[in-house]
């Protein structure tokens, strides 16, 4: 009697693909999770375009993606990129305020959250918990967002009024970045940067640029 065929198949790596704003991120953040094993990253991008390319030709398991990137609006494309790839888990990193984009992100289709001033190893764990199928983010904002989708209690007072081009710039300024060096990160003229400063005050009652930056920073400093 031929004894039984082994169906044991050792696991394939997870399939990663990396989006970061700067060709050095996004090669820092590939060299980092390919030293790992369980994961195999298939592609890495600095663009809109690479990245829509790469998502499209290898169907990844977990796509990293760094917001600000180029002068597109990042919240429309992870809402685009989780209707169309409901399966690819969105992981955000970036340097930005948790409390002023986190949320949105989160309910625009996002798997998870990554604060880039975290360690290496909650990176991992972060990539872990959303290939897992549940929501990474710290502590703060999880608690947010929860007790938000369960129509608990809102986030800090207004800034559902803002657009998500605004609460991109109103998160950059929470981060103390200047107009000039917004202006850049969003790939948009200085102008523009200023008109949307201007709509933000408006919005949240504000009555001049220094308590629009004291408020960005008090919020940040509660995120």
């Amino acid at each position: 009697m031929k004894s039984p065929r082994n169906t044991r198949t050792v696991k394939e790596p997870s399939r990663v693909v990396v989006v970061g704003d700067t060709i050095i991120s996004e090669q820092g953040l590939a060299a980092i999770i390919g030293r790992d094993p369980r994961y195999h990253v298939c592609g890495a991008a600095h663009t809109f375009e690479e990245a829509n390319k790469l998502v499209r030709q290898h169907c990844p398991d977990v796509l990293l993606i760094e917001p600000f990137l180029e002068h597109r609006d990042a919240i429309r494309w992870i809402k685009d990129l989780a209707t169309e790839f409901p399966r690819i888990r969105i992981l955000i990193v970036t340097r930005q305020s948790e409390l002023t984009y986190a949320e949105r992100a989160l309910r625009a289709g996002a798997s998870g959250y990554w604060m880039k001033n975290s360690s290496v190893k909650e990176l991992m764990h972060a990539i872990e918990t959303v290939l897992a199928g549940e929501i990474y983010a710290s502590r703060a904002i999880t608690g947010v967002a929860m007790q938000r989708f369960t129509g608990g209690r809102e986030p800090p007072p207004g800034l559902d009024v803002l657009s998500n081009r605004e609460m991109a710039v109103f998160s950059l300024i929470a981060a103390e970045h200047g107009i000039g060096q917004i202006a850049k990160e969003l790939g948009i003229s200085r102008k523009t940067v200023e008109t949307h400063c201007e709509h933000i005050k408006l919005k949240l009652g504000y009555p001049d640029a220094e308590a629009l930056h004291r408020g960005a920073r008090e919020i940040a400093r509660h995120s």
